[in-house]
């Protein structure tokens, strides 16, 4: 993607910060839009994309039930990580999440699917539960988060040279400065990478914009199946428009 067209989808997601609001009610939910672009699509410390500039867009239902908070909602990338995928990834999930005091639980279930992925590697598409905790201090700038996600099909370890697990565990937090917001996140993915990331964002006329620094390391350098051929550092730039 050349730098014409990177400069005119980040004008795009300016314009339509200020010109558009799709939000739409249903009755006590709501159902929002995103669009985004990013220089590259690191998913756990991996490149999905060949480096490349990559935009995405998604959509989000959330509904008030019971004290807690149900939401549906799908999201499609490009993505040349897979052979064959038809340089998409979409994603699928569902959760419900409820505030207790200053924590809040979020627990729910997401599938990754590649369509036009070719027979040989139909292992791509897979899915994963997840449970995410957040502890939010009343008038407090910073929060901290841990989260694991849970191999439910196999799909990532099914391979002749790997059957390991490829559980996914993290701990992160922010902490508000004023003029931009920070995070500091690090990352197991079993058997095969753990990813260090400390990000800066910030709002402009509607936009949030993030810069990162990921930092990812084999978890084993002889790990077999292993998703990272060699570590690997990266800088990356992203704005997101959610209306």
């Amino acid at each position: 993607m050349n730098k014409k067209i990177i400069l005119s989808f980040f004008a795009s997601l300016l314009f339509v910060s200020q010109a558009a609001n799709a939000e739409i009610k249903i009755g006590k939910g709501s159902l929002t839009f995103n669009a985004s672009v990013a220089s590259q699509y690191i998913a756990r410390g991996v490149d999905q994309n060949k480096d490349s500039v990559t935009p995405s867009v998604g959509a989000d239902l959330t509904y008030p039930a019971g004290g807690f908070n149900l939401y549906i909602g799908a999201w499609v990338s490009g993505s040349d990580f897979n052979a064959g995928a038809g340089g998409q990834e979409r994603d699928y999930y569902l959760g419900v999440n409820k505030t207790f005091g200053i924590a809040t639980l979020d627990l729910g279930y997401i599938a990754y699917d590649y369509p036009g992925v070719n027979s040989n590697n139909k292992a791509a598409n897979n899915a994963e539960y997840y449970t995410k905790l957040t502890i939010a201090p009343e008038k407090q700038p910073y929060t901290f988060g841990i989260a694991y996600y849970q191999d439910d099909t196999g799909g990532v370890k099914a391979t002749a040279d790997n059957k390991a697990d490829r559980n996914y565990y993290e701990a992160n937090a922010t902490y508000n400065f004023g003029p931009v917001q920070s995070l500091v996140s690090y990352g197991v993915f079993d058997n095969d990478t753990n990813i260090t990331t400390v990000s800066l964002s910030k709002e402009l006329v509607g936009v949030g914009f993030t810069l990162s620094y990921i930092n990812a390391q084999q978890e084993n350098s002889v790990a077999k199946g292993s998703q990272l051929n060699k570590d690997r550092e990266y800088v990356t730039l992203s704005a997101k428009k959610v209306f």
